[in-house]
């Protein structure tokens, strides 16, 4: 395998058996070796590289890897393997990709798929370096086309260049997701592919979130675009800011493969220090630069206003200190002993800042009808309910309840919190020992474990969210057009997804009886088939698109994360997959057919891939 030797001197990049590829280190370079010193790894025996010589027959791309025998302690080595996050990057280069050739045209669109079969040709007749050239060629005249189509942006505003960057950013971003593709650029220039990979993650978090995020103003306005870039930069810090192993390097010896909450500068990690610290504070300052230069009129005048502001400020430390665990604080460099302290702390605070946000911009806001409580008491229950549920989570993540003896503050905080949404909601005397014993039995199964717990705490919380639904929807009198149902059974139908959703959690952990869970889990993706189809085509805005495809993709990602864990069937599991990706037949045509003609077309040419 590849390995880097590092010294005063110089630098060398080995291959297999010892062959040299190059030599070379800048001044600065040669002071960051002369700190450190990394050896190269011993040449194995005759017999071992006879074996690898045999096998590279079996093997030309050099694909396949074993570690380095007798490889001394702090030795990096570079190894021959496929670019092993391509799922990774695709999450956001191929809607970006989309949004490109969609503003770009016909001509845009042309480019790259001319590009795309020039490439194909080469590739297959196995002319490398011309397939190499031709993905790039691609990459630049597509980088033309949107310049030039973009030209009339520089007559509207100067401040649309950085528009224009992100999306020629992206594009370069495109290429060297290709480039590394090539196994033989590898062996030719170890050193480029390591460069291209960082390039390409320190890209990701950047340009995508700032492309899909004008795509969305584009479509539903700019009144919550600072939520739109928020979600955007959650998911690319998810994805691409948290520590990620390199493809081409080795785990050090010495060095746990798991990232922890603390870390080094590993050589085998992707992004270092800086890179993650720039990602990380565009991340908590972007979301409120954004609020305050559309929103600077009027950012205080009201408590919405007022709200929002504290959500764009706390809620993106909030996401950095929940995955802290992850490695999301590594770049900071705290000590593991002031860690959780730190931690602790920070995570309290924002968690009650975003708890008081979002009863006043969420609760008071959307749900303010629901609330039959007179001022001010109803701001005494929604605020013991939010509260009490905010606490329980802290206290949980806190590790405040690893002692039993908690459980009697554990319920009596939950027994609050349903006792204030219950009053909020104008429950009578009779529904409210229904919640309280909800609490108790829910307490119960988080010690205990135990099935029948949960069941009680299922059976009680759906008695409660039953008679809201009852007293609510059911006494309207209203009929469904794309299928004959009322409303009264479209709450019937909520009822029961109501309580599979409840169920669902409990069974996951405690029932090993695939069967059972994959039913269920199939039964509520049917219902919610059959709830977004009456409320998506019904009306326009009642059930927005986003939200079909937010389940929908939701859905696919349990279905395969619980048929990983053996928690679900074969069988289960492809209905279920079938179910959820036929709900996007509502988004391209909102008709009562949509969702029925995208299930058989689903169930007909799933079974190839399954």
């Amino acid at each position: 395998q590849g390995v880097a030797e590092k010294g005063g001197q110089g630098e060398r990049v080995w291959g297999r058996n010892g062959k040299h590829f190059r030599g070379s280190m800048s001044s600065e370079a040669q002071q960051q070796g002369a700190r450190r010193r990394v050896v190269a790894a011993p040449a194995s025996s005759s017999r071992a590289q006879e074996d690898r010589e045999n096998s590279r027959e079996d093997d030309p791309d050099g694909t396949s890897y074993e570690p380095p025998e007798n490889m001394p302690e702090g030795t990096i080595a570079f190894r021959y393997n496929k670019f092993q996050h391509n799922a990774r990057i695709a999450c956001f280069m191929l809607p970006c990709m989309g949004i490109l050739m969609a503003y770009g045209g016909k001509t845009t669109t042309s480019t790259v798929v001319a590009g795309a079969m020039v490439t194909y040709m080469l590739d297959f007749y196995g002319w490398r370096e011309g397939t190499l050239i031709a993905v790039w060629v691609t990459v630049v005249s597509s980088m033309a086309t949107l310049f030039l189509a973009s030209m009339h942006l520089f007559t509207v505003s100067i401040y649309n260049i950085a528009l224009v960057y992100n999306m020629l950013a992206f594009c370069a971003s495109a290429g060297l997701w290709g480039t590394l593709q090539f196994t033989q650029l590898q062996r030719e220039n170890p050193r480029t592919v390591l460069i291209c990979e960082r390039l390409l993650f320190a890209l990701m978090p950047a340009t995508p979130p700032v492309l899909m995020t004008w795509a969305t103003v584009a479509m539903a306005g700019a009144g919550a675009c600072h939520y739109y870039l928020l979600a955007y930069l959650s998911a690319g810090f998810y994805l691409y800011v948290l520590p990620v192993r390199s493809s081409f390097r080795v785990v050090a010896r010495g060095r746990s493969k798991k990232v922890g909450p603390a870390a080094d500068e590993l050589d085998e990690l992707i992004m270092g220090r800086f890179e993650s610290t720039a990602h990380a504070m565009c991340f908590v300052i972007l979301p409120a630069l954004i609020k305050t230069a559309v929103h600077h009129g009027h950012m205080y005048s009201t408590r919405d206003d007022l709200a929002d502001v504290v959500l764009t400020h706390a809620l993106p430390p909030l996401v950095i200190v929940a995955l802290a665990d992850r490695g999301s604080l590594w770049w900071m460099g705290i000590e593991l002993k002031y860690y959780r302290v730190f931690r602790t702390a920070c995570g309290a605070a924002l968690v009650l800042a975003v708890a008081g946000a979002i009863e006043i911009r969420v609760v008071f806001h959307a749900f303010r009808q629901y609330i039959r409580v007179p001022y001010p008491y109803d701001y005494v229950a929604v605020t013991a309910g939010v509260y009490g549920l905010a606490l329980m989570v802290l206290a949980h993540f806190s590790g405040v309840l690893e002692s039993r003896g908690m459980w009697v503050p554990l319920t009596a905080l939950g027994a609050t919190a349903a006792l204030g949404v219950q009053m909020a909601l104008g429950m009578p005397f009779y529904m409210l020992p229904f919640g309280c014993a909800g609490a108790y039995f829910c307490v119960q199964f988080y010690y205990k474990r135990k099935l029948w717990d949960y069941v009680s705490f299922c059976g009680t919380a759906a008695l409660v969210i039953c008679w809201f639904i009852a007293k609510s929807f059911m006494f309207l009198d209203f009929e469904f057009d794309p299928l004959p149902m009322s409303i009264r059974h479209v709450c019937l139908v909520l009822m029961a997804v109501v309580l599979a959703s409840l169920l669902l959690p409990g069974l996951v952990a405690t029932s090993r009886r695939p069967g059972l869970v994959g039913g269920l889990l199939a039964l509520h993706a049917a219902g919610m088939c059959v709830l977004e189809l009456q409320l998506h085509c019904q009306f326009k805005g009642i059930y927005p698109p986003y939200l079909v495809a937010l389940t929908t993709l939701v859905g696919l990602f349990l279905t395969s994360h619980l048929f990983a864990l053996g928690k679900t069937s074969g069988a289960t599991a492809w209905l279920m997959g079938c179910l959820y990706a036929s709900k996007l037949g509502l988004l391209l045509h909102p008709a009562p057919l949509a969702l029925p003609s995208s299930l058989l077309l689903c169930l007909t040419i799933s079974p190839i891939y399954v």
